[in-house]
């Protein structure tokens, strides 16, 4: 039953609007006919409450809308004889054109539903009342279907914002999964609080290209943290606003004994805003699949040759059989003598015995990217969500951090606490400390 997505709170307020209005039906003495306030009420349920009010103006002008049309209508076809009811139908349905089109003109297209509905229940449910009695009666319907709609959807249980917590989170594991990517709950929760203020940034081992290849619709508002810390990429701007950059003496060493070595390797170097990956003559099928997949991306840019004076060297990428890297990762250790170097590995996307070994400078670390964006925030306290040995440095400096469902076992085991439950647990948790109810306590270390 986890892998099923959650019942939403916009199905909850839709099911509790419908309610209210059969309520309010029995109430009148179950006076009219509730089914179109009830219609009304699914149709205009809104996601966001900032719109609501704006929607519910709209659906009420396409509620008259299509109410003016079906008196039209209905009076045409008074004098339409029994038996030509064909001709009836035909007219019913050719005024539909009118009445969307009339919603274009206005630049209210977001009512052409309703317009629609409102002609067609008037038409085709008429009581025995006077053509003007039955538009009233079915436009009224309708617009307090839409003002109970709006209502639910405007109130909501007091909740109290926590402005002192910065949150940052890992993205494979944690909110992205491989087999569902973000979950529209979690995308849609996310953009809510990220609306609402929530201070928020993504901390992951992937490129900026990666990562915006996946990220969805997810408004971020701040920086990102890219590349295992090497980077911070504002993903509005498109622009690198900072990069922990090997020393040119340093890349160009290593780059000489790799190429004594007759090893291949990727050169991901940051210049004026752009990514630029410098590559040479494949040494294996991996490399040339890796290539293949990666150079598709809008964000990538793939150049053939040397890499010119210009630009910060963020990381050296090579793509290995394991026993290959163990030698190779030794080899360039030892040659390391001011211990510059941080030695990654990914095995995310290669076969078994193969590995991504990255090469940083040891400054390009999560954790040292999370105290950079502290220092101009005004919020205090850190609140990680990691899920792999790549957010361990960042969970370990964080005042509270949390594993996620499926994390590793490294991270679960110094996480101060482990979520359970399915994909949206972090974002489900996010809400819980950033706008707590009234009756839920925050955890002690952030009291």
């Amino acid at each position: 039953m986890s892998n099923f997505p959650r019942i939403g709170m916009r199905m909850i307020k839709t099911a509790a609007a419908v309610a209210i209005c059969l309520l309010l039906y029995i109430l009148r003495g179950e006076q009219g006919v509730p089914v179109f306030s009830a219609i009304a009420a699914v149709i205009c349920m809104q996601p966001y409450v900032d719109n609501s009010v704006q929607v519910a103006l709209n659906r009420i002008f396409g509620t008259i809308l299509g109410a003016a049309f079906a008196l039209l209508v209905l009076y045409f076809i008074r004098f339409i004889p029994e038996e030509y009811r064909l001709w009836e139908y035909a007219i019913i349905s050719i005024a539909i054109i009118p009445a969307l089109y009339t919603t274009v003109l206005f630049k209210k297209t977001g009512a052409s539903a309703l317009a629609g509905i409102v002609l067609l229940s008037v038409c085709l449910s008429q009581s025995g009342d006077p053509p003007l009695t039955d538009a009233v009666n079915r436009s009224v319907e309708t617009i307090f279907g839409i003002l109970v709609s709006l209502g639910v959807n405007i109130i909501h249980l007091p909740r109290r914002k926590q402005k002192d917590f910065f949150f940052v989170s890992g993205f494979d594991g944690a909110l992205y999964h491989e087999e569902e990517g973000m979950t529209p709950y979690c995308i849609f929760e996310m953009n809510q609080l990220l609306h609402d203020g929530l201070p928020f940034t993504i901390a992951t081992e992937r490129t900026p290209a990666s990562l915006l290849s996946d990220l969805g619709n997810l408004n971020l508002q701040l920086p990102v943290i890219a590349m295992d810390g090497a980077v911070l990429y504002d993903v509005n701007e498109k622009r690198y606003l900072a990069c922990h950059g090997l020393e040119k003496d340093t890349v160009d060493k290593i780059c000489d004994f790799l190429q004594e070595k007759g090893c291949h390797y990727f050169l991901n170097v940051v210049w004026q805003d752009v990514l630029l990956i410098y590559y040479r003559d494949f040494q294996n099928d991996v490399e040339r699949e890796l290539y293949e997949t990666a150079r598709r991306s809008p964000y990538r840019n793939y150049v053939y040759g040397d890499m010119p004076e210009e630009g910060i060297v963020v990381y050296i990428l090579l793509v290995l059989k394991d026993a290959e890297a163990d030698l190779l990762e030794e080899e360039i250790r030892r040659r390391d003598e001011r211990s510059e170097l941080l030695f990654l590995r990914d095995k995310s996307e290669t076969p078994e015995d193969y590995c991504h070994l990255k090469i940083y400078h040891k400054t390009a670390t999560k954790e040292d990217m999370v105290r950079r964006m502290l220092r101009d925030m005004p919020q205090k306290k850190c609140v990680v969500f990691g899920s792999n040995k790549n957010d361990l440095s960042m969970m370990e400096a964080a005042e509270l951090s949390y594993a996620a469902p499926e994390a590793m076992p490294e991270a679960a085991k110094i996480a101060d606490y482990c979520l359970k439950g399915g994909t949206d647990s972090v974002a489900r948790q996010m809400l819980r400390l950033y706008m707590p109810l009234p009756w839920q306590k925050l955890p002690k270390e952030l009291r």
